[in-house]
């Protein structure tokens, strides 16, 4: 365990600047986005919605960029092991589990998706409270929509998937957190080993999560308990464990090197 903390460590310190970067733009770009939307506002025009101001300013867009700048950083990291001074040999001779490398650096990869996910929660809360304050600028805040920002989070497909509702929606964004994590990893695994042949199962989960996430940003209702999503999850999460058992195997045989 003191190895897997140590490796850890020693892993996140590449990625501080990077993700307090990528954080503050998570936080701070939405507000400033949505603050050129609301410029011609007024209370003698239609004003669109919270959510749809929020889409329309590109800050969804923004999200994705920013998901991906993420995932990129972390293949990078991945990679670096194998220029220059080639480090990953280095790592295979250290005196602890090759487990701990190999979980070290996934957990690396979610604790920076988490963190950004935490990042963009707070930018949307943020430019809420810029939406708020300019509607309440009409008729002395007569126009204010109480409960307004739950309304929102209730009726935005993106931002249920970023903070679900109910326990299966929870379990299915948990899936696809999971599966992104666990199968960036491994395609990295399996062309440094040269197994090809995972692509196939990553492709397969690929197409999953894309499903899964079409019924996500299209569901026509956002109550209940939809039972279709649990078998979906439990695909997800058998994928993210044959991932992560698959690339165990790699990485304790060496043949990552």
């Amino acid at each position: 365990m003191k190895g897997f903390y140590r490796l850890l460590n020693f892993e996140f310190a590449k990625w501080l600047a990077f993700i307090a970067a990528v954080c503050a733009v998570a936080i701070f770009a939405p507000p400033i986005m949505l603050h050129r939307q609301l410029k011609h506002y007024s209370e003698y025009a239609v004003n669109e919605r919270f959510e749809e101001v929020y889409a329309s300013s590109g800050s969804v867009l923004l999200f994705l960029i920013l998901f991906a700048l993420v995932c990129a950083f972390f293949l990078i990291t991945v990679y670096a092991d194998y220029w220059g001074s080639k480090s990953v040999y280095t790592y295979l001779t250290l005196p602890v589990r090759r487990e701990a490398l190999y979980f070290s650096k996934a957990a690396a990869l979610v604790i920076g998706l988490l963190l950004l996910l935490t990042a963009q929660l707070i930018g949307i809360r943020l430019g809420y409270s810029l939406y708020e304050s300019k509607i309440a600028g009409y008729g002395d805040g007569q126009f204010v929509m109480r409960n307004g920002y739950f309304l929102a989070m209730v009726r935005s497909e993106f931002f249920r998937l970023l903070l679900p509702l109910s326990f299966s929606r929870m379990l299915s964004s948990l899936g696809l957190l999971l599966v992104t994590a666990t199968g960036l990893y491994y395609v990295a695994l399996c062309e440094r080993s040269r197994k090809y042949s995972g692509f196939v199962v990553v492709a397969a989960a690929a197409w999953l999560g894309i499903r899964v996430l079409g019924y996500r940003l299209n569901e026509t209702s956002h109550y209940g308990e939809p039972t279709g999503l649990y078998m979906s999850t439990v695909l997800l999460f058998a994928l993210s464990g044959y991932f992560v058992w698959h690339g165990l195997r790699l990485v304790r045989r060496g043949a990552i090197a």
